[in-house]
């Protein structure tokens, strides 16, 4: 032998078969399902299927479930429970779950006797028919479990009020030891509602089938039927619970009662119906906690899984004459099925309106022609009204936007009139200096020819001052033109510059260069920027003198819109004003009409744009408007 050849077998020694195993299973988790019965019977089934989508959906990653039948139910001897035991020792010996879970209490012991010899540090999930279940067994270390209550009383006092002229209760039940043990504690529930109620009981438990199906074709007419599983007969010979479901529903003549949802719709009239789709999802809830490391689960007691819902058959009440009225609230009513009248009423009652309607099609057709001819012309008529509402609405709102125009100049009476005399002074002055000059000996030409330049230029600042008055004062339609935004803001400022300096305010003006062209009246668009600024000098009338700061700023925030924002450093606008400021008639001024900045909102929402205002804590307040630019841009 080379020694390539023991180099290469050296190697391969490590990997036993167990650790071949270990690395052939898949990534995750595994947990190992005992079933007390075969997975074929429906529970079974439908448990399983549950149970491993519940882990599926809650785990951290991906979860294996083993699935092994013990048959307890079929095979319930001690050779049997023994034999499994060997198996299931020798099966799963090199095969570690993550955890083990188990459903029933004969199940239950034996699953906990193999993780004693297999895996006793593993935990164990436990769904348990039997509250007293660690009370007659010390309770293992690792174990969570929730509590399956089959609910009988239940079943019956919903029985009872559906048929309360009952007198008898039949019990039907199989002849195993689980179901044996199950009917004992059925049967203490039932006592103190029999007791009440005065009913008598018939024990149809523990009969061959033959005999059971006699029995149930005579049973006295008052009697009302519970039934719980039927595994086996007083033989041990097993059956299937659905079938022998079908076979009493067939010769029962008396309404039947069950507590398994998997043999709803078979004829049986309802029950506390336990979900075995839903006692999957709780057993996946709780493994999953369990294998994330909840341990607070280990220490509490058994608790109700809600896995039972009472429902009632709604073919089965019409089948045995029960009114739906009796129906307790919060009961389901599973095939709920509409009648045949039910269910084509209207196709009858439609076959026999349509010939009526037919006929009433063509009367129909003339009278809606003549309401569409009344209707078409009270549009018309509508529309024109509206029209000359909107225009009335206009030329309103240009009444008072000229009359705002009008009181704002009105405030500004001593700052034009201040303004005007200072060039009519200077004009004044210059023309008695000229009139010195030309008296004098020898004339003083260039002297005289100063100061007429300088009258000219005083009269011509004098004008300019009267133009822009003129103009703010003027009325007239409204003119759809191109403006620079910025040059309005300049005209407007230019109009109270001397307003500004006798009110110690300084103006801050920040123009954005190249800002597209907005259409519209440039007397109304000049008006809201007089409206604006006349009310942030306003707000600052209480600031102290060099603190009142104006800023007016024009920018462009987004393709095809223009800008215009006005600061002050004022004391601001509440924040419970500020919806209130541009309503009509609201003032926050002792001597103000509170129509400027409705007016101006009017005027700004007319030429498609936005005003609000804003005014953050020691910033003063904030009003800008945005409007839509031009198709043609204009440079300021």
């Amino acid at each position: 032998m080379s020694w390539r050849t023991v180099f290469f077998i050296a190697l391969l020694l490590p990997l036993t078969p167990q650790a071949v195993a270990q690395e052939a299973r898949p990534a995750g988790k595994s947990v190992l399902l005992l079933l007390p019965e075969d997975t074929a019977l429906p529970a079974m089934a439908m448990l399983v299927a549950s149970l491993r989508s519940s882990l599926w959906e809650t785990g951290d990653g991906p979860i294996t479930l083993d699935v092994e039948s013990l048959d307890l139910g079929w095979a319930s001897r001690p050779e049997h429970t023994r034999a499994l035991r060997t198996w299931y020792l020798t099966k799963y010996r090199e095969r570690r779950p993550d955890a083990l879970i188990t459903f029933r209490t004969d199940a239950i012991q034996l699953t906990l006797e193999l993780r004693q010899e297999l895996w006793p540090d593993i935990p164990v999930i436990v769904l348990s028919e039997d509250e007293r279940l660690w009370e007659k067994h010390p309770r293992p270390e690792r174990v969570a479990g929730l509590l399956l209550h089959y609910d009988m009383r239940a079943t019956a006092e919903l029985a009872l009020q559906l048929l309360p002229d009952t007198r008898r209760l039949a019990l039907i039940n199989g002849a195993s030891p689980w179901e044996r043990a199950e009917q004992e504690r059925m049967l203490r529930d039932l006592r103190p509602l029999m007791a009440q109620r005065g009913l008598e009981f018939i024990d149809l438990t523990g009969l061959p089938l033959a005999e059971l199906l006699e029995r149930a074709r005579t049973l006295p007419a008052d009697t009302t039927v519970l039934t719980f599983t039927f595994i086996t007969d007083p033989s041990g010979r097993p059956f299937v619970g659905r079938e022998v479901a079908r076979l009493l529903l067939s010769a029962s003549n008396r309404p039947c009662f069950a507590l398994h949802d998997t043999v709803l719709g078979l004829g049986f009239v309802g029950g506390a119906l336990v979900s075995y789709e839903a006692v999957g999802q709780q057993l996946g809830l709780l493994t999953s906690r369990v294998l994330r490391g909840e341990q607070e689960e280990f220490l509490a007691p058994l608790k109700r899984a809600p896995v039972d819902t009472r429902t009632v058959d709604t073919r089965a009440l019409r089948r045995w004459g029960i009114p739906r009225d009796r129906v307790p609230p919060g009961v389901r009513l599973a095939f709920d099925e509409p009648t045949l009248w039910e269910r084509y009423r209207w196709w009858v009652l439609g076959a026999l309106t349509l010939s009526g309607l037919q006929a009433l099609v063509a009367g129909g057709l003339v009278v809606e022609r003549r309401r569409r001819i009344r209707a078409q012309a009270e549009l018309l008529e509508r529309q024109r009204l509206e029209k000359l509402a909107e225009m009335e609405a206009r030329r309103t709102l240009d009444q008072l936007a000229h009359v705002s125009r009008v009181a704002a100049l009105g405030e500004l009476a001593a700052s034009l009139a201040h303004e005007l005399n200072q060039p009519l002074a200077a004009i004044l002055s210059n023309a008695q200096a000229a009139r010195r000059l030309l008296n004098a000996t020898p004339a003083q030409l260039d002297e005289v020819r100063e100061a007429l330049g300088d009258i000219i230029s005083d009269d011509k600042r004098a004008g300019e001052v009267i133009h822009r008055m003129r103009a703010l004062l003027k009325r007239g339609e409204p003119r759809q033109e191109l403006h620079s935004l910025n040059d309005l803001v300049r005209e407007v400022a230019r109009l109270l510059t001397n307003e500004m300096h006798l009110r110690g305010v300084t103006l801050q003006l920040a123009l954005a260069p190249s800002l597209p062209a907005v259409q519209g009246d440039g007397i109304q668009l000049q008006q809201v920027v007089l409206n604006l600024l006349i009310n942030a000098l306003d707000a600052m009338a209480d600031v102290p003198a060099g603190q009142r700061q104006l800023q007016v700023r024009t920018a462009s925030p987004g393709p095809g819109r223009v800008e215009l924002s006005v600061q002050d450093s004022g004391g601001g606008i509440e924040p419970s004003r500020l919806a209130l400021v541009f309503e009509p008639f609201y003032s926050t001024k002792e001597n103000g009409l509170g129509m400027g900045l409705s007016i101006s909102r009017s005027i700004v929402e007319a030429h498609g744009g936005q005003l609000q205002a804003e005014s953050h804590p020691g910033q003063g307040a904030l009003l800008r408007f945005v409007l839509p630019a031009a198709h043609t841009e204009s440079s300021p």
